[in-house]
């Protein structure tokens, strides 16, 4: 079991607190994943943009792909498959600026998915007393802040996927 102490000094990937992050968004969301996939027919990405579309009536894209937090093609795409499955649709308002909604239909699935998606989000947490939870969610909301500013005063290298693995 590792200590709280390898969170300060990793010495090797399983400390870095992003690949324990990552270990339990696997675990975890792969419950939710295939619930999503095999129960309801949508992807985890649809989840995703469905989930934010029906926390409010109209959304512009701009607003969807920030709170979504997913990039411009892979925001494309879910829109894309969330119109054709009827689940959402897509207007145009005068000035050709693009609006986002749910449709009843999709207010109906996330009706039945986000009991399922929240039960699984509890199971994750039924260990933690409420001292715990406060502090966790405080990590979270300072743990995101603080990536937030690094992505913004990082230079970092664009990423040439196109080439695959040479460089």
């Amino acid at each position: 079991m590792l200590n709280h102490q390898s969170l300060d000094e990793p010495s090797n990937i399983q400390q870095l607190v992003l690949y324990r992050m990552s270990k339990v968004l696997a675990l975890g969301g792969s419950i939710v994943t295939r619930l999503c996939e095999g129960q309801f027919g949508i992807t985890r990405r649809e989840w995703s943009v469905l989930a934010v579309l029906a926390r409010a009536p109209k959304m512009t894209w701009k607003s969807l792909a920030t709170q979504s937090g997913l990039d411009k093609s892979r925001l494309s795409r879910g829109v894309t498959s969330l119109v054709q499955k009827e689940l959402a649709r897509k207007t145009y308002l005068a000035d050709r600026q693009l609006i986002l909604e749910i449709t009843d239909k999709g207010r109906a699935l996330y009706a039945e998915l986000f009991p399922l998606a929240r039960q699984v989000n509890l199971g994750l947490l039924q260990d933690l007393d409420a001292e715990t939870l406060a502090c966790l969610d405080a990590a979270l909301v300072a743990m995101h802040e603080r990536a937030q500013a690094l992505a913004a005063e990082m230079p970092l290298p664009k990423a040439e996927r196109r080439l695959g693995r040479q460089r």
